[in-house]
């Protein structure tokens, strides 16, 4: 008998869906995959190896849109991005619940552009100004300096006009220093907040944590600079969440079990060539918690063809990609 899978807020009928087909190509791109689990979920494995299917209802989590219009990602709608999610999610055992009451999980997708720390040269100017605050402070304490030097040679005219030149500029620079110091430190302030955001969204944080440590300070803190780099310019993500179905459904309440989470950056990538890549590369992932923030590197290009209808039959699985840990 032909079922109908259960789209959580869409018809699966609405899916009308494009296919992407990999092609050969001589670039490359490097996706960052962390996953976690939470509220003890766990997969069972069945006597054969593979993983006990569960199923699940799909929601549109919406875009998050960057900075800048993109027509790679503003002209991707859900139904496309939920096709490709719903294969890479079959490959882990994962299916369309036929209706509510089957659904055990509730999964979100959303995805979108990272909005990183940009002062518009603010910060930048801000530290010019707190360097030439604390020159001035410098210079009258140079003076400061040249009236006891004229005091203990013996010259009282000299030493008179050095008190004077520096009572003036000490006050006006140690006010003029306070401020830029004030102001630098809102600019470092709205940084770090970008920053914690950004790590959070992509699952950074944990690592940059790990990262942080003495060896850094030691000249040894190249991963922990390419991690702050990565936060800190736009990256194209997907995170998928997956909640609790009858939690969220009866109580109304979202009892996370498990999400993961999948980037790469956007200046020379276009969200719609790499989308599949990018879940292929995290589809491994899926209800199980990856560690450490994975960073695969993955040759080759990804074409998105014209849009067709499909049915709700499965979809044939696509070919595994090859990655390999950076």
């Amino acid at each position: 008998m032909k079922t109908t899978p259960f789209l959580f807020a869409a018809s699966a009928a609405a899916l009308g869906l494009l296919t992407a087909q990999a092609g050969g190509g001589n670039d490359a791109v490097v996706t960052a995959v962390f996953s976690s689990v939470s509220n003890g979920y766990q997969r069972h494995k069945q006597p054969d190896g593979t993983f006990q299917r569960e199923y699940y209802a799909l929601a549109n989590g919406k875009q998050a849109k960057g900075l800048y219009a993109d027509p790679s990602i503003d002209q991707v709608a859900f139904p496309e991005i939920a096709q490709l999610v719903m294969k890479d999610l079959a490959k882990q055992n994962y299916a369309m619940a036929e209706n509510a009451k089957s659904a055990n999980l509730l999964l979100v997708v959303s995805w979108g552009t990272t909005v990183p720390w940009d002062d518009n040269g603010g910060g930048r100017a801000a530290l010019d100004r707190t360097i030439g605050a604390m020159n001035a402070v410098t210079l009258t304490r140079h003076a400061l300096a040249l009236e006891k030097a004229a005091a203990a040679a013996g010259h009282p005219d000299l030493a008179d006009n050095a008190r004077g030149t520096a009572g003036a500029l000490n006050a006006e620079a140690e006010n003029d220093l306070i401020g830029q110091v004030l102001e630098q430190q809102m600019f470092n302030d709205m940084r770090m907040k970008a920053n914690e955001r950004n790590a959070r969204l992509l699952g950074y944080t944990a690592e940059i944590n790990r990262r942080d440590n003495a060896s850094r300070l030691a000249g040894l803190g190249a991963s922990y600079d390419d991690l702050i780099k990565d936060i800190e310019e736009e990256r194209y993500y997907v995170v998928i969440f997956a909640y609790d179905f009858a939690t969220a459904t009866k109580k109304g309440e979202r009892k996370l079990l498990w999400a993961t989470r999948v980037s790469i950056r956007a200046q020379g990538n276009r969200f719609d060539d790499r989308l599949k890549t990018m879940l292929a590369n995290a589809s491994g992932y899926f209800g199980q918690y990856s560690d450490e923030l994975i960073r695969q590197y993955h040759s080759g290009s990804v074409r998105m063809d014209d849009l067709q209808f499909i049915d709700d039959k499965p979809a044939a699985s696509p070919a595994a990609t090859t990655t390999k840990k950076k």
